[in-house]
């Protein structure tokens, strides 16, 4: 093989390598989201990332919107919700358990402590009838449109 051929397909190499790095980076990047551990749990959160994925996928419905964020391992009481000036902030704290007795980790990958996920709403909401339910790993959030940015259809007469 002459400099030439390895050199071109170093170069396809790269360009594959470097267009799916982007592409993760752009379809993950809102999704990143810094865990903060505790002072005091620093000895049980040694080697622990600080940076995870909340995945979200938000859905627009004739009078809501809808929220699902994937956050396993944790319960209804680990969050905070709340929609100020048409902004949805998710704060919680993951819990790091140890669940081994002797031994130690080969691996850790999942992150701990607290976090905040901010996700701006499209739309006007009212949020005094905003609900939220956590089922399974995924957080469920229902926020009412206001009047003025509920869908109606029109009829034909």
């Amino acid at each position: 093989m002459s400099l030439n051929n390895v050199s071109e397909t170093f170069g396809r190499t790269w360009n594959s390598v470097s267009n799916g790095w982007n592409h993760l980076v752009q379809r993950t990047s809102n999704a990143l989201t810094r865990f903060h551990g505790k002072e005091e749990d620093a000895d049980n959160n040694a080697g622990v990332t600080q940076w995870g994925l909340l995945s979200a996928d938000m859905y627009d419905d004739d009078d809501k919107v809808i929220i699902t964020i994937e956050a396993p391992g944790m319960v209804e009481d680990d969050f905070n919700i709340s929609v100020i000036d048409n902004v949805l902030y998710v704060k919680g704290e993951k819990h790091f358990t140890k669940e081994i007795s002797e031994g130690g980790y080969t691996i850790k990958e999942r992150a701990y402590g607290h976090f905040e996920r901010v996700l701006p709403l499209a739309y006007e909401v009212d949020p005094e009838h905003a609900k939220a339910s956590y089922k399974q790993g995924v957080l469920r959030i229902e926020v009412d449109k206001s009047e003025q940015h509920k869908r109606r259809k029109i009829e034909i007469n």
